[in-house]
């Protein structure tokens, strides 16, 4: 029958990246670093700490203080953050017995990922990763271990973002005030993150 390729599309979950790439070492470096927050996630529906749930995120993504390129953030967005419960949400489905209905944690997941997914359709507000002085505020937080907080968040420009539309700056923040307009100590020229490389094209998987 020869060779065929199925497209990241057609593969259940990420699971089957092979273990030894790179975007597998990407993933699983972000999954560790939000193992943190797991015990955040019952609180999820409290305003003050749903608020810093998806900043969060965006702060334990990054691996250095460079900022992203626009379509490495959209990539980020798209294929790890409204993806971060497919694999909750699988087992769920594949524990279900047939007949009985969906479990609460089940319902509760798939509207999240729903509503999420038609926010970012329209406009999703994000930290702004490809702003050099807030990426490399961020990163001085995760690197010192400082724990976010509401009060944080002015400090980080935000924009709104959606896969063809405009983007829009929601919150200017204050990272270049102090003083993260310059290079961090140490810092050397670099690109950050590329997670452009998880998008559908480039996810073919050879199945012999």
């Amino acid at each position: 029958m020869g060779n065929r390729r199925l497209t990241k599309k057609a593969i259940k979950g990420k699971a089957d990246l092979h273990p030894s790439s790179r975007k597998a070492a990407q993933l699983t470096r972000v999954n560790l670093r939000m193992d943190k927050l797991k015990g955040q996630t019952k609180a999820r529906k409290d305003h003050a700490d749903a608020k810093l749930q998806r900043p969060l995120f965006f702060l334990h993504s990054l691996s250095s203080p460079h900022p992203l390129s626009l379509p490495s953030l959209k990539s980020l967005i798209t294929e790890v953050y409204l993806g971060r419960y497919d694999g909750r949400i699988n087992e769920l489905i594949a524990d279900r017995r047939p007949g009985r209905p969906k479990p609460k944690e089940l319902l509760e997941l798939e509207e999240i990922k729903h509503r999420e997914t038609k926010e970012y359709e329209t406009g999703m507000e994000v930290p702004d990763l490809t702003h050099a002085p807030t990426v490399r505020l961020m990163y001085t937080w995760l690197t010192s271990d400082t724990s976010m907080s509401a009060s944080h968040l002015d400090l980080l420009k935000h924009i709104r973002i959606s896969p063809h539309g405009e983007i829009i700056v929601t919150k200017k923040g204050r990272a270049e005030e102090m003083g993260m307009g310059v290079p961090l100590p140490g810092e050397v020229e670099g690109k950050g993150e590329d997670w452009t490389g998880l998008s559908e094209k480039e996810m073919e998987v050879e199945v012999k």
